[in-house]
């Protein structure tokens, strides 16, 4: 488990540049896929759709007190913070992006509402009953098992707190091309295992949360996922590859990911939820 933790930071710090020079918006500091709603214009709208959809099935206020379970460069934390006035407590495992969280929150003068942790979240350290609400956008598929997420985040919440998780769920029974999707996704992003959906509701019903609910927002993701597929699994991928031609990087199967990910999404081998449910 510790040497998947490990794995997981060092992914996001190897991959962060690619972040910054093809995805993440200074504006918004998203690194998710986003919602194309009906009249989205580009990716920075998208993914300022996907954090106020995920506030709103969460139906945050500004007495709440939040946690970003994966926070990444503290995007949707920080927007969060802007937009609500609440305050919210980002984790990740890369110290890399605490640092840049930090100065990011304090650049946009949020740093007293959002702060940043090194923190596993599946054992946070924080004291029972911390949080009325708690989110993770794509995230917590990096969770070796997810049940030890989600009773980690039972603890933390609040009584009548509740949880989002936005995230990818595979759809079983898998033909041999889905499951070559599927584990050229995971191998390739450093992710353990991806549940089925049905899986994933059943894990939060055994943890003892209530009020489980799912919205399907496969199609939402799709511009995205396609922008990925021909920015990072061509453009990106071909210059890699050239790279390692030269011996100057070593392969580590991201970039097929991207286009992994795009069929997976394309031919329904995988959808893309938010999964909410509450504390009793």
């Amino acid at each position: 488990m510790e040497k998947l933790k490990t794995e997981i930071g060092k992914h996001y710090d190897r991959n962060q540049i690619f972040y910054d020079l093809f995805w993440m918006n200074k504006k918004n500091l998203g690194m998710h896929y986003g919602f194309w709603e009906e009249g989205t214009k580009n990716l920075h709208e998208a993914i300022i759709n996907e954090n106020r959809a995920v506030a709103d099935v969460l139906e945050v206020k500004k007495s709440d007190i939040v946690l970003d379970a994966g926070c990444g460069v503290g995007g949707t934390t920080i927007w969060l913070a802007e937009n609500y006035g609440v305050k919210v407590t980002g984790i990740t495992l890369s110290a890399k992006q605490v640092k840049a969280a930090e100065g990011y929150a304090k650049k946009r003068k949020v740093d007293h509402l959002a702060s940043f942790y090194i923190k596993d979240f599946c054992n946070t350290g924080f004291v029972d009953e911390s949080f009325t609400k708690i989110f993770g956008i794509e995230s917590v598929c990096y969770t070796e098992d997810q049940e030890d997420f989600l009773k980690e985040s039972y603890r933390l919440l609040k009584p009548g707190g509740k949880l989002a998780v936005a995230d990818f769920y595979i759809n079983k029974p898998l033909n041999k091309r889905g499951e070559q999707l599927v584990a050229d996704f995971c191998r390739g992003w450093d992710i353990p295992n991806l549940p089925t959906l049905n899986e994933f509701q059943q894990q939060l019903e055994k943890v003892g949360f209530i009020n489980i609910k799912s919205i399907d927002k496969t199609k939402e993701i799709g511009p995205s996922s396609k922008r990925m597929f021909i920015v990072m699994g061509k453009f990106v991928r071909a210059t890699l590859r050239f790279l390692e031609f030269l011996k100057l990087r070593t392969s580590r199967g991201g970039t097929k990911a991207t286009v992994s990910q795009y069929y997976m999404f394309k031919e329904g081998v995988a959808t893309y939820n938010i999964v909410s449910a509450q504390k009793p």
